[in-house]
């Protein structure tokens, strides 16, 4: 059997195309039907194809565990690195990726702004969950009583004057990010720095981390705020394309 026909007909599969035929397949490939059975009933044999009541053919089962095998070789910096470095380079401004544990937000990573001025992050650094956009979309899909968590511990620290620390405040602050699915923040943890973030989700639709850009303030404002918040989005989308 050859291989190549054998990928091409894997090839014809989509979530447009989730079922195929096998005068459809033969029809779309150019081939007999009896070559094209023949390369299908192989497939079904080793689970990659299955056939349904009605004569038709879809994926198999077996893709879900290979899938769970290149998942497990792609780590969350492995994948997102890529994609932060063209953030950076398409808005000149830092790029941070971070993780929370528990109620602890750590810097997993970053990629410098090539800025003359800008903001540093490392990774290990602790963040606040409550202040900063590299945060609080952590916080905003977090049970709402956590907020309440945080106040009762004093962990609601005061940075800058800008830091939320009010319990109703905040919470309308985080349904804000859940409505619009990123993060703002401009002075919230340290005095004139701006920036953007959003949550990265994976398959199982569960928050792997928040990826966001940071920069001087003033340099900001003088851009296109609502571009930039683009920029992030579309990082993000492409992110979780692969988790």
């Amino acid at each position: 059997m050859s291989a190549e026909k054998t990928l091409d007909i894997l090839d014809l599969f989509s979530l447009e195309t989730r079922e195929l035929s096998v005068a459809r397949i033969a029809e779309l490939l150019d081939q007999p039907q009896s070559s094209v059975y023949r390369h299908l009933r192989t497939l079904k044999e080793k689970g990659y194809i299955v056939e349904s009541n009605t004569g038709t053919y879809r994926l198999g089962y077996r893709f879900l565990a290979l899938a769970k095998i290149v998942r497990a070789d792609n780590t969350l910096s492995s994948i997102v690195l890529p994609v932060m470095r063209h953030l950076t380079k398409e808005t000149g401004e830092t790029s941070i990726l971070t993780i929370v544990s528990e109620l602890n937000v750590v810097c997993l990573e970053t990629i410098a702004s090539p800025q003359p001025i800008k903001v540093s992050a490392e990774q290990g650094q602790l963040l606040p969950l409550h202040a900063g956009a590299s945060s609080k979309p952590f916080l905003a899909f977090m049970p709402e009583k956590t907020v309440d968590e945080l106040a009762k511990r004093g962990d609601l620290r005061q940075f800058t004057e800008h830091t939320i620390t009010d319990v109703q405040l905040l919470k309308a602050e985080l349904a804000q990010i859940r409505k619009q699915g990123y993060a703002v923040s401009d002075s919230e943890v340290d005095e004139g720095v701006y920036a953007i973030g959003a949550p990265i989700r994976d398959s199982e639709d569960r928050i792997a981390g928040v990826l966001s850009i940071a920069g001087p303030r003033d340099r900001f404002l003088n851009k296109e705020v609502g571009s930039l918040v683009q920029h992030v989005l579309t990082a993000v989308e492409e992110a979780q394309k692969y988790l």
